[in-house]
């Protein structure tokens, strides 16, 4: 599969690096509508800049969709228009109406496409989602998950992330949270009861420069998953550095299952008084950025290899998301902005 990247910035080239580093799999280009940036980008990977995202599809079987969340849904259109494969970022849209139609126009078409939820090809993830499955914990009683930066107190210039064009999913809980929802939805094969669902949003960095943050850098859901356990659901931007990291707590009738991506890809498991550290190592062939969750990188590349293996035999893995998976997140983080007056 001849995969072609929408987008130079960070996301894109983690993409365009997996695909360079997968099996079965090449990197056909890159396209921004910054011109100059899709050359730096393509330049220094050794593969064509496309002027037009025509180009692009004309010279791609595979679509990675990495713009901005407003655009989302233009250049997957666009893709499936022409018969093209994808895999689009999170989150799927910037309206849960834009989300229906791309789930609509991908349930008509013939293609697999994927979302970008790699955190659900973290081995500690894949690892946590066995045990459950295994009633390792007993009966699931409590689930508390969150994913912490500090990148709204380190990033002091306004962008397009701090703004309204994009209806708040770029905010907290937007850009982070979405990752948590999926894994709720795919980690418990259920999905969150909205009316059980109490929301706070907060801008701890009410503004940089001379403008207003639009969006959340701090959120906060409780409720309950429809099969019965409750949760809570923290993403933030504004968290000190010692806080930061993604971090579960699964709480069961029979047992208790840890995880905290500081203490690097290990999950703690206590079945009775004593805790047994159960290491979760993978291969290591993708280099992780600097204060990354640890296999990040590679989350890329199995998520990647998972695409492109549903699109050789027309199937989907088990934990691979699709469109369905894109179209629930959108559903629950629409709500839940809406429960937290934002939308």
């Amino acid at each position: 599969m001849r995969v072609g990247i929408v987008g130079a910035g960070n996301i894109g080239r983690i993409h365009a690096e997996a695909v360079l580093a997968g099996t079965d799999v090449s990197l056909a280009g890159v396209y921004d509508v910054d011109a100059r940036k899709a050359l730096s980008m393509a330049s220094s990977l050794g593969v064509p800049a496309f002027t037009s995202a025509d180009e692009l599809y004309e010279a791609s079987t595979g679509v990675v969709v990495a713009a901005p969340n407003r655009f989302h849904a233009d250049y997957a259109l666009e893709a499936l228009d022409r018969g093209r494969s994808l895999l689009c970022e999170k989150p799927m849209a910037v309206s849960l109406a834009q989300a229906a139609d791309m789930r609509v126009r991908a349930a008509e078409s013939s293609v697999i496409c994927a979302m970008g939820f790699n955190y659900r090809h973290l081995g500690v993830v894949r690892e946590a989602r066995r045990r459950i499955a295994d009633r390792t914990l007993g009966r699931l009683l409590h689930v508390d998950i969150a994913f912490k930066r500090q990148s709204a107190l380190t990033r002091t210039h306004f962008t397009w992330r701090d703004s309204v064009d994009e209806r708040c999913t770029s905010g907290a809980l937007g850009d982070l949270g979405v990752h948590l929802i999926d894994l709720l939805h795919f980690l418990f094969d259920t999905r969150i009861d909205l009316t059980s669902c109490q929301v706070g949003l907060q801008t701890k960095v009410p503004r940089k420069g001379d403008m207003e943050v639009m969006v959340d850098d701090h959120s906060f859901v409780s409720g309950r998953l429809e099969s019965g356990p409750s949760f809570t659901l923290t993403a933030s931007k504004a968290s000190r550095p010692e806080d930061t990291g993604f971090t579960f707590t699964l709480t069961g009738s029979g047992g208790d299952l840890v995880h905290d991506s500081q203490d690097g890809p290990v999950l703690h498991l206590r079945t009775g008084v004593e805790w047994e550290q159960i290491k979760v190592l993978g291969q290591g062939r993708l280099e992780d950025p600097p204060g990354e969750v640890p296999g990040w990188a590679d989350s890329f590349l199995d998520q990647l290899q998972a695409w492109a293996g549903a699109v050789r035999t027309s199937g989907r893995p088990e934990d691979m998301a699709d469109f369905d998976s894109g179209y629930d997140a959108q559903r629950v983080l629409e709500e839940l902005l809406r429960l937290g007056g934002r939308v």
